[in-house]
């Protein structure tokens, strides 16, 4: 064994911090509206089948 490898060894490991950021309020925003605009589409999309469906039931009877 070679020197350079006893010392890799006997070294700790290196703990590495993450610094805490403070997160951007538009940031917060863009994502909140983003999720409402996601939601807002599937709502619509489900608003839309459901009346196709509810007139094709009505009218096969």
């Amino acid at each position: 064994m070679t020197t350079t490898t006893q010392n890799a060894r006997s070294q700790p490991a290196v703990k590495k911090t993450s610094v805490k950021r403070r997160t951007s309020a538009l940031k917060v925003a863009l994502r909140a509206i983003y999720w409402i605009i996601v939601v807002a589409v599937i709502a619509v999309v489900g608003f839309i089948a459901f009346e196709a469906f509810w007139t094709y039931y009505s009218n096969s009877r």
